[in-house]
């Protein structure tokens, strides 16, 4: 079923002037998680079903479409009722997660003239690349950011927590959308106010509501045995000294990847289970007894043996089988234009295209344009959502006495692309004799490279390993053991 105007994020225009004006209060906080609960419930719905769980993918709840009466002995006759699901959905988002996140975003510093300069010297900047590559490498930020990329691709949105692990080291997780709200008069990348909130189980199996609201200034922490019955239990101060839980949109509409084709997917599932039930079921063809008395017990072993034994007496009965004529090339068009519609309208390649499997180079990249918008508007997104985390981690580093500037901290995104490395090194070789340096052509034109700065490093190394052809000549000149 689509997403109605009632299941979109909701506007907290009110809320966000209410907190402004008095703070967070208990009934406030019920308010703000109310006007987000059928929001939740569908993109919860999303990711249930991206799970392939039990009663959360359409053809999984499908009735027979006939359904029989219960027979004399009361007892209700088995019915074959296939349901099965073709996981185009969950197809649609790993594709497009594998795209954009399979390989990592490399997060670096600046080592600019303008970076030295803002960040107060060549030193201050060797400092601030290492706080942020150890940054980078004690969250294992590509895990964090491919579980971001999943979740914003199911259903729209992610969130992403920013908070101090009990050494005090600077640590980010992925939250789920359906757990996390943003108020934001600007963005939900930028948030002003956010709430978390989840249920969970105490000790002894009971149901608990669990919130955490989150300003600029301090953490409030709540429970309940329900979300009408939310009470403060605790609070913390905010060491980031900005709100320190962000919303990452998949898109403006907060819409996830597969949500345009769900119907088509569905029907998908219809047809594929209604042929295996007319396989399975004998439905193709029918036995007809004419002039023949024939119990049901008679028929149904019939049905499972193959044959069956009549006496007719008059001589003038008959068995024979009426035949279904099934239109074959009906079904499969119908399954490939949906097929072809699902791929299509959802922007995913079909790999099983006969097209797409032939195509290289240039094609095969115009052949990826389609996915390749989709995931330069997420792009565009992370990059909004990473220039605000660099300012939380500007201001907790600052209070530690490491100055940096959170513009200088640049992301570099590569898709995870088949390599064509004869057409990348020409590329890259072109744009070497044209002038531009090696650092930004390797980086430009090669994707097999992730850090540029390393290999920069690797090339600078070679080269003082290898005598230069001066060198030698003097070696050559010089005498032997003090001879002349």
């Amino acid at each position: 079923m689509a997403r109605n105007e009632y299941q979109l994020y909701p506007d907290y225009s009110a809320e966000l002037g209410a907190l402004r004006e008095s703070g967070i209060t208990p009934a406030l906080l019920v308010k703000i998680i109310d006007k987000h609960t059928r929001n939740r419930e569908y993109n919860l719905a999303l990711y249930r079903r991206y799970m392939t769980l039990d009663g959360a993918v359409p053809i999984f709840n499908r009735e027979p479409r006939f359904k029989m009466e219960p027979t004399a002995d009361g007892k209700q006759p088995k019915q074959i009722n296939n349901k099965i699901n073709n996981d185009f959905f969950s197809e649609i988002v790993d594709f497009g997660v594998g795209y954009f996140a399979g390989k990592p975003i490399a997060y670096s510093y600046s080592r600019t003239n303008e970076s030295e300069e803002d960040t107060g010297g060549e030193d201050a900047v060797k400092d601030a690349r290492k706080a942020l590559s150890d940054f980078v490498t004690r969250n294992n930020m590509y895990d964090v950011d491919m579980e971001i990329t999943k979740h914003a691709s199911i259903y729209g949105y992610a969130g992403r927590l920013l908070y101090h692990d009990p050494e005090g080291m600077e640590r980010v997780m992925p939250v789920p959308g359906y757990e996390t709200i943003i108020l934001s008069a600007i963005n939900m990348t930028e948030p002003e106010f956010a709430v978390r909130y989840y249920e969970s189980e105490d000790i002894d199996g009971s149901q608990v509501w669990r919130a955490e609201f989150y300003d600029s200034d301090k953490i409030y922490f709540y429970e309940g045995s329900s979300i009408s019955g939310l009470r403060m239990v605790e609070k913390k101060d905010n060491l980031y000294g900005f709100c320190p839980l962000q919303g990452i949109p998949r898109n403006n509409e907060l819409i996830g990847d597969a949500e345009k084709v769900l119907s088509e997917i569905d029907a998908y599932d219809r047809v594929v289970s209604d042929s295996s039930n007319q396989i399975e079921g004998q439905i193709h063809s029918k036995e007809v007894y004419k002039n023949i008395a024939v119990t049901p017990e008679e028929i149904a072993m019939g049905n499972y043996t193959g044959a069956i034994s009549v006496r007719d007496p008059m001589g003038n009965g008959d068995i024979y089988k009426l035949e279904s004529n099934i239109n074959d090339s009906f079904v499969e068009h119908h399954l490939e234009r949906l097929t072809e519609n699902i791929y299509r309208f959802s922007r995913t390649p079909n790999l099983n295209d006969e097209a797409f499997g032939n195509a290289t180079g240039v094609a095969l990249r115009f052949k990826l344009t389609g996915l390749e918008t989709k995931c330069g508007m997420f792009q565009a997104k992370m990059m909004s959502a990473g220039v605000y985390m660099f300012k939380l981690l500007a201001s907790a580093w600052g209070k530690k006495g490491l100055d940096i500037d959170p513009l200088q901290c640049v992301m570099e995104f590569k898709r995870n692309f088949p390599l064509d490395i004869l057409s990348e090194a020409q590329a890259a070789q072109a744009l070497i004799n044209a002038g531009v340096p090696q650092e930004v052509a390797y980086g430009i034109s090669i994707s097999a490279i992730d850090d540029v700065d390393y290999v920069m490093q690797l090339i600078e190394a070679e080269k003082s390993d290898i005598p230069s052809l001066e060198d030698r000549v003097k070696e050559d000149e010089e005498p032997e053991n003090g001879r002349e």
